[in-house]
């Protein structure tokens, strides 16, 4: 298998329109909007935004096994692609009408829009087993990832009229219309995937009886011959749990613990992803001529540095300091991960497994919150809350170790 160049480029494209809605909506714009003017900002704020992001993850992990496999047995990727991805723009623009005290509404509008772009991500991570030469998957994964920081950036300056002034010191309703462009943002630059994007190959994809349902009973029974992947996606349970539960609380762990303003979480915010584009793409170039778990473990140890200075640090230092750290590992780790996949398993179904790495992924990632809100209205404590996500990473790190990919397993990802 050749490069498949124009789709790849289409693809990495698609990651950078995706990464300006990550930014603006979970992370940083809406996270902080809704806690601090929807929410009224008060202790409870924080558990309403874990149970608006745990609720989006839980529906995206139950809906997402299913939905690959029909994509799968129906050759219709491309169309379920932009379908998803037009909800999650258009729920994203009607976020610009969500005002003080619309609590219920403010969180299911947002339900409804990170769903749909969790899973349009997920038929969007199936695509790159088809992109390339398995030994060149984790370059063109760090691309993704690592360009569409520059996604970020743009979509960031795109919003800045809107939100320099912060979320406390602005009409609400002009604080909004970030949402609104972001929405637009995501929008376009997912278009070219959607046109250019290789189609599949239906021939022979028919499946009699129940369809998907069907095919994804079949791949429950199998799953005693793909014990290696198994064995992955729960130390990416693992893994992710933690690295989901930082990326959808440091904006508010800023806030509450450093009185940081929005506009000053933001800037750090684009140091971060400043320092994120080379250090993903490089994680990926690391992978391909050293090893990609070799990567991954290197990445692991820098996360429990992060989370030791989140937890232990004080001094105005220390915002900067996470920043940029995180910067070097959150999509490093995601990258390397998703390639190391991707080469795990059947390319002809790869919208299937991907759904289940996506139901991993989300249930895993529904957990963390909900843990970091448990463990912090327990002890009124961010810190605590942020300590208690460790061991996920250690645990993770220890069943990567241990795993030793079967013969099979390579030889599938070599076809891949």
């Amino acid at each position: 298998m050749t490069i498949h160049k124009l789709g790849a480029a289409a693809w990495v494209v698609y990651g950078v329109g995706s990464s300006g809605y990550v930014l603006m909506i979970p992370v940083i714009g809406y996270a902080t909007y809704f806690h601090t003017q929807v929410a009224g900002g008060g202790p409870e704020a924080a558990t309403y935004w874990a149970l608006a992001v745990a609720g989006a993850l839980l529906v995206t992990g139950l809906i997402a096994p299913l939905l690959g496999a029909f994509a799968d047995g129906k050759g219709k990727r491309r169309q379920i692609l932009a379908l998803l991805t037009a909800l999650a723009c258009i729920s994203t623009a009607a976020l610009t009408l969500i005002r003080p005290g619309e609590i219920v509404t403010g969180m299911a509008v947002f339900i409804i829009a990170h769903t749909a772009f969790l899973l349009a991500k997920a038929i969007y991570d199936s695509y790159l087993p088809v992109l390339g030469e398995p030994n060149s998957l984790s370059v063109i994964s760090g691309l993704g990832w690592g360009l569409g920081y520059l996604g970020s950036v743009a979509c960031f300056f795109l919003c800045l009229p809107f939100i320099q002034s912060g979320a406390e010191n602005i009409d609400p309703g002009t604080f909004a219309l970030a949402f609104l462009v972001t929405g637009v943002f995501f929008a376009c630059l997912s278009l070219p995937a959607v046109f250019v994007l290789p189609r599949d190959d239906v021939r022979e994809r028919s499946i009699a009886g129940p369809g998907a349902f069907g095919r994804l009973g079949t791949t429950l029974k199998e799953w005693r011959q793909h014990r290696d992947i198994l064995s992955f996606l729960l130390a990416f349970y693992l893994i992710n749990d933690a690295v989901v539960t930082i990326l959808f609380f440091i904006g508010i762990f800023f806030k509450t613990n450093f009185g940081l303003s929005v506009e000053e979480i933001l800037k750090l915010t684009l140091l971060f992803f400043l320092v994120g584009v080379p250090a993903t793409i490089a994680f990926g170039w690391l992978g391909r001529v050293w090893s990609e778990r070799g990567a991954l473990f290197v990445t692991l140890l820098i996360w429990l540095i992060l989370i030791a200075i989140m937890a232990l640090g004080h001094g105005e230092r220390v915002p900067l300091t996470v920043a940029i750290i995180a910067g070097l590992v959150i999509g490093s780790s995601q990258s390397l991960c998703r390639s190391i996949y991707a080469q795990m398993i059947p390319a002809d179904r790869s919208s299937e497994f991907f759904g289940f790495n996506a139901l991993v992924g989300r249930a895993s990632a529904a957990l963390g919150p909900l843990v970091f809100g448990v463990v912090n209205a327990a002890s009124g404590s961010q810190r605590m809350g942020m300590a208690s996500i460790g061991g996920f990473i250690v645990l993770g790190g220890l069943i990567l170790a241990y795993q030793r990919p079967s013969q099979r397993t390579q030889s599938q990802g070599a076809h891949a």
